[in-house]
């Protein structure tokens, strides 16, 4: 086999590889608050997706039990799945963790400072998580995640609103 057959069958099977590797996630629907359901676990061997450092604002309506408030804005950002929630943008005993973030993408409705992280900075996102813990009900899985668990390139992420949430 010659030296250029061989360099074309490598390129070949290589731009195969990568171009099946290359998903693109879907937007989420405008009107749909509900978060999705985790994708299908990959093999032991897949590794797991880059984090994309950006967010994506939707014109949507959350109606949020903790606060009473209700959010008309939201940001789509990549974060780390299984991430906890806690009460305040905290990790102090008054602050539990009140839920997890068990999808890679969600969305987020504001940002607060609170206490530093180990993003290196004091920023929080204030979300609703998709699972409560237990003896949290009160909050209705409304809480903040360390800025260091949500992918984005700068924080706060530019354009986001400030919670002003105790």
């Amino acid at each position: 086999m010659s030296m250029r057959r061989a360099v074309a069958i490598l390129a070949a099977l290589l731009a195969v590889l990568f171009s099946a590797g290359a998903v693109q996630a879907s937007t989420p629907q405008a009107d749909h608050t509900v978060r999705a359901t985790p994708s299908a676990s990959r093999g032991t061997d897949a590794a797991p997706p880059a984090p994309q450092a950006s967010c994506t604002a939707r014109n949507v309506s959350h109606y949020d039990a903790w606060t009473g408030r209700t959010w008309s804005r939201d940001w789509v950002c990549g974060n780390r799945a299984g991430a906890p929630l806690y009460g305040c943008a905290s990790f102090i005993a008054a602050c539990p963790v009140i839920g997890w973030i068990d999808t890679s993408s969600s969305w987020f409705v504001c940002w607060g400072r609170g206490a530093w992280h180990d993003g290196g900075n004091n920023v929080w996102y204030y979300t609703m998580g998709d699972r409560v813990a237990p003896g949290e009900d009160v909050h209705h899985a409304w809480g903040f995640i360390p800025a260091v668990d949500v992918w984005t390139s700068t924080d706060p992420w530019p354009g986001m609103t400030e919670c002003n949430i105790p």
